[in-house]
């Protein structure tokens, strides 16, 4: 059954059974480790994720290999690691890759501006990053993009009066047009993190405005392709959602079967429990499970699956 005929459009999320299974961790102490990790994004034959890895206030975008069923110990992205870089987004045919960069827009400055980046592949590495233009980078507060498949991008925007809200930029034979809000996202909802599938049927982000009763945490919701706008908003339900987590930055796998995001989530911890336990537990905790973001993944099926 597709994912979208599992969701329930007007119920509230606490009268819900959730139709997915919990998510599990994304490559635990390898992607998802002590530090705060994004989600990934792949390359299309899914051998090479992108992920941004960092601290408070800082953060690099690394690139990790899958070799004989295992992914690599991450390295610094060539195009990274001068400034701080966050949330890749690769192009569906992997011919390039869009990302956040505090790097100054103007050489010689200091960076102060979040805006969204472009790097080409070339061969089997990449060229440099150019700034991608006004049309998208509408201010100086441009986070997580998506890239569909004609080039089209999806972002979110903090908008001067501190609101955070959905925008695309349409490509027409190579052009960016000047970006627009999608229409079922307004100031009132406080919506995050657009993916959009490549044909752009369908689109999942996270909010932390939908959700009655809970206005502090980001859950991740669906709207579907109706004509030329969207339908309905509703929220994808996976055991473990009502958790007092922050789910977001989702990636759609390469596979099309998964879903990908980033989450601050923990693995529940009963009590009582034996020593043996607890040392466990403190392993796990210098290893990835200390509280901050790592990646994890539900199945799922796009709604244009069977």
């Amino acid at each position: 059954t597709p994912v979208w005929a599992l969701l329930a459009s007007m119920v509230p999320i606490s009268a819900q059974t959730p139709p997915l299974p919990a998510p599990e961790v994304f490559a635990p102490g390898v992607i998802s480790g002590p530090a705060n990790d994004g989600a990934p994004a792949f390359t299309p034959d899914g051998s090479t994720a992108f992920f941004s890895r960092g601290g408070g206030s800082w953060s690099a975008i690394l690139e990790s290999h899958r070799v004989n069923g295992r992914w690599s110990e991450p390295g610094i992205a060539p195009f990274s690691g001068e400034w701080s870089d966050s949330q890749p987004a690769m192009s569906p045919d992997g011919s390039f890759l869009v990302f956040v960069s505090w790097r100054p827009v103007t050489a010689g400055r200091t960076a102060r501006t979040a805006n969204l980046w472009r790097v080409d592949r070339r061969g089997q590495g990449w060229g440099a990053a150019t700034r991608l233009p006004d049309a998208i980078n509408i201010n100086a507060r441009i986070f997580k993009p998506s890239v569909a498949a004609d080039g089209s991008v999806y972002f979110m925007c903090i908008q001067s009066n501190g609101k955070m809200r959905l925008f695309s930029s349409r490509c027409v034979d190579g052009a960016y047009q000047a970006a627009q809000p999608l229409p079922f996202s307004d100031d009132a909802t406080a919506d995050v993190d657009p993916e959009v599938a490549p044909d752009q049927s369908f689109l999942v982000f996270s909010s932390a405005g939908r959700h009655p009763g809970d206005s502090a945490h980001e859950r991740l919701y669906l709207t579907l392709r109706a004509g030329d706008g969207w339908g309905p908003v509703t929220p994808i339900r996976y055991a473990g959602d009502e958790l007092p987590s922050n789910d977001n930055e989702a990636h759609l796998g390469p596979d099309g079967h998964t879903l990908y995001f980033d989450s601050d989530r923990t693995l529940p911890v009963p009590h009582p429990r034996t020593r043996e336990q607890t040392r466990e537990d403190l392993r796990r905790t210098q290893s990835w499970d200390n509280g901050n973001t790592n990646a994890w993944s539900i199945p799922f099926k796009a709604p244009s699956q069977t």
